[in-house]
């Protein structure tokens, strides 16, 4: 029972339903009975006369209801056409289709001339052309009528009046009814704007959304901005807000300014955040929606969901959903639908798809001229790249410069690299001729023009046109002057880039590069100091037990456990009398006695007392000096520069001195003449000799002789290029 009564009722209503819908577009279900005779259809009146004799295969509609609309019906004759319900013929059945939608509109399609393609029209009960032919799609929607072309593969919609008019071009890529007589269409960009059935666009297509918010505003956002709109489509608030509430009540974004060092302000943003990516490109973030600048403040690239946002160069990098998109300077995508995967190196970008690479410049021209199953990164010029299984090079406008043979291949370091061809070890120059033997066990190249080659054994030091440089059974490794040898005992050498022997290996040990000129070399307990070309400024000595420091003429060494200086003579010219050295700098030494330091001079004149912890070498006129914990500056003279009562003095950018005292900063320059009192909770320096400076939660910018260029005075500020910095002012509230 319950199953019948829910089946009366729901036929009930598509009754209702059906009734309605003809009521609208002008039916008389009552008057109009069809007939079949001989397999045809014809039409009777209300009294069973013939008003339409049965000699139609079909008549009615090609879709939908098959009653008459506005006394006119289609009938189907190989095609359709229309007839009155008095048996004129309106039009000749030359229509594919004929849908009768309203009253007095018809919409119909056609065959194309040279294809099965179908365009859609309209007509009215006369049968007279309203719309013309010519579209890919024709659908009524409220009281208008959107249209389609399609043009190279897509679908772009207009909108249209009942009469025909176009109040929309078919050149976007939606169009959507949104409310109260108001429609939004959406350009291929996907930029949004509302236009009234009337015609009248009320918001050009230059918004990211619209969204309903009540009955009386909808919201409205452009590049992260929140506005409003009215019921009728008429602007309340301009997208210039970071949230509405109501129509009446909204929050604005914090104001970021850039100035440069004089405090004269360059640019204003209100935004979440405002953050330089490189020296080329900046970032305004608002409502997660990111807008990317040139530093000349011209937008390339608005987004949302963004990840990984980098720069390459010029270029802008950034990951969305699975894939890696570049964006050129100039704001122009490198490949519009994104890579599976990215990566970099000082010259080129090399992107992947579908398990394919291609070569792009580093202006984000594509330099492929095919796709590759693998490449290498970093090579010098020439790219090392694999095809159909074997390794060849490319050059910078990807033209084949060395043909793929290789089985294996590496990258180039200077004119050199490693291939195996034919299952052997080789080294190939960059016109791809082989260099040296035809069979390595192992090649290194890791220094410019010249690489070690193993051979049963024996390793070749070779240069990029194939001559042996040196030979040793010993083990080279890189080193500062070219390459360390060891022996299998332990022993060590220096052999040079170019192969010349500056130390055998027969010494024990040779430290790291002094001043990068000289090393000291040990053997059994002898020691001694040789330069770079393995001249002995000191020959190897029992007496030498240490060598320290080498500078202005003098060589600070160790002997019967105390410290002095010698000249590159080897005369003495101070004893060693003391417990530690630093170098001569300024015609000065430090020198360490009783646990104390002071400072000789070259004559060895004790020209301030030893009464410190520690000391620095002498430096634009002062020396820092420890005492007791803490720290301060000296003169030359032995004078009190900087009291000693700060906690700790670094040296940072141009030389100036940060102090702290009682976790509060000051600021002396490099003579240690004071610039700012330790008041402030951070100063931090910048390029272009500059300080940012915090005091109780405001930050300003002070210049080089401690005077404000920026007021101390906003809730933040950080430098970017060009001499440029971001200011955050929370105080300011209203708009540009």
């Amino acid at each position: 029972m319950r199953i019948f009564a829910y089946s009366f009722h729901l036929n009930t209503f598509l009754l209702l339903v059906l009734l309605q819908f003809q009521t609208e577009i002008g039916l008389s279900q009552s008057s109009i009975q069809f007939y079949k005779e001989n397999a045809k259809v014809g039409l009777k009146d209300q009294t069973g006369e013939v008003i339409v004799p049965a000699i139609y295969d079909q008549l009615g509609w090609s879709k939908g209801f098959n009653l008459p609309v506005d006394d006119v019906i289609g009938y189907y004759a190989k095609e359709w056409g229309l007839l009155s319900i008095k048996n004129k013929v309106i039009t000749s059945p030359k229509y594919y289709s004929l849908e009768a939608h309203h009253k007095n509109l018809i919409i119909a399609s056609k065959k194309g001339r040279f294809s099965n393609e179908l365009f859609y029209g309209v007509i009215n009960s006369k049968g007279n052309l309203v719309v013309d032919f010519k579209y890919h799609s024709l659908k009524p929607v409220h009281d208008l009528i959107m249209v389609s072309e399609r043009r190279e593969g897509k679908s772009y919609f207009g909108l249209l009046s009942q009469n025909g008019q176009s109040l929309l071009a078919t050149q976007f890529s939606n169009i959507s009814y949104f409310k109260n007589d108001l429609f939004i269409f959406t350009t291929a960009d996907s930029k949004k704007g509302i236009i009234h059935k009337n015609g009248n666009v009320k918001i050009e297509a230059t918004l990211d959304s619209i969204a309903p918010a009540s009955e009386s505003h909808s919201l409205i956002f452009k590049s992260g901005k929140v506005g409003a709109i009215d019921s009728s489509g008429l602007i309340i608030h301009n997208p210039e807000f970071k949230h509405i509430n109501s129509a009446k009540a909204s929050e604005y974004f914090m104001q970021y300014q850039i100035f440069n060092a004089s405090h004269k302000r360059i640019k204003s943003f209100y935004c979440d955040s405002l953050f330089e990516l490189s020296t080329d490109l900046l970032v305004v973030v608002r409502n997660g929606f990111y807008e990317v600048l040139t530093n000349s403040f011209e937008s390339i690239f608005r987004g949302q969901s963004l990840r990984g946002l980098s720069a390459y160069r010029k270029n802008l990098i950034f990951k969305k959903g699975n894939k890696f998109h570049i964006i050129k300077f100039n704001g122009e995508p490198v490949n519009q639908t994104g890579f599976d995967s990215l990566q970099f190196d000082q010259n080129y970008i090399y992107g992947l798809n579908s398990n394919q690479w291609q070569v792009f410049n580093k202006f984000g021209t594509n330099i492929s001229k095919r796709a590759f199953d693998s490449l290498i990164i970093g090579s010098n010029n020439l790219i090392p790249v694999k095809r159909n299984g074997y390794w060849g090079y490319i050059d910078h406008s990807g033209g084949i410069a060395i043909p793929i043979k290789f089985d294996q291949a590496g990258a180039f370091i200077g004119n050199m690299a490693e291939v195996n061809y034919l299952g052997s070890r080789r080294i190939i120059n960059q016109f791809g001729e082989f260099i040296g033997q035809s069979e390595y066990d192992r090649v290194t190249i890791e220094k410019v023009n010249s690489a070690l080659v193993t051979k049963h054994g024996r390793t070749d030091l070779i240069n990029y046109r194939g001559k042996i440089l040196f030979q040793t059974f010993n083990t080279l490794k890189p080193n500062f002057f070219g390459y360390m040898e060891s022996t299998v005992e332990g022993k060590c050498g220096l052999v040079s880039h170019l192969g010349e022997v500056i130390l055998h290996p027969i010494y024990d040990s040779i430290s790291s590069p002094i001043n990068r000129r000289y090393v000291i070399v040990r053997q059994g307990n002898q020691t001694g100091l040789v330069n770079f070309k393995g001249f002995w400024i000191l020959p190897l000595s029992e007496e030498t037990q240490d060598i320290c420091h080498v500078s202005d003429g003098l060589i600070s060494i160790k002997k019967n456990g105390q410290y002095g200086y010698v000249d590159f003579g080897r005369k003495l010219l101070i004893a060693n009398r003391y417990e530690k050295t630093k170098p001569f700098i300024s015609e000065s030494a430090a020198v360490k006695l009783n646990d104390k330091w002071g400072f000789i001079d070259k004559k060895e004149k004790l020209i301030i007392q030893p009464t410190y912890d520690d000391v620095t070498p002498f430096r634009n006129g002062i020396s820092l000096v420890w005492r007791n914990g803490k720290v301060g500056a000296i003169s030359p003279d032995g004078s009190e520069k900087i009291k000693i009562e700060y906690d700790f003095i670094s040296t940072i950018t141009h030389d100036f001195l940060l102090a702290k005292k009682k976790n509060k900063f000051g600021l002396f320059n490099q003579f240690g003449d004071p610039l700012l009192q330790p008041l402030y909770s951070d100063i931090r320096p910048t390029m272009d000799n500059h300080f940012i400076v915090e005091r109780r939660s405001l930050y300003g910018l002070i210049d080089s002789s401690g005077r404000y260029s920026i007021p101390l005075k906003y809730s933040d500020i950080r430098e970017i290029s060009n001499g440029r910095y971001i200011c955050l002012d929370r105080g300011l509230r209203e708009l540009e």
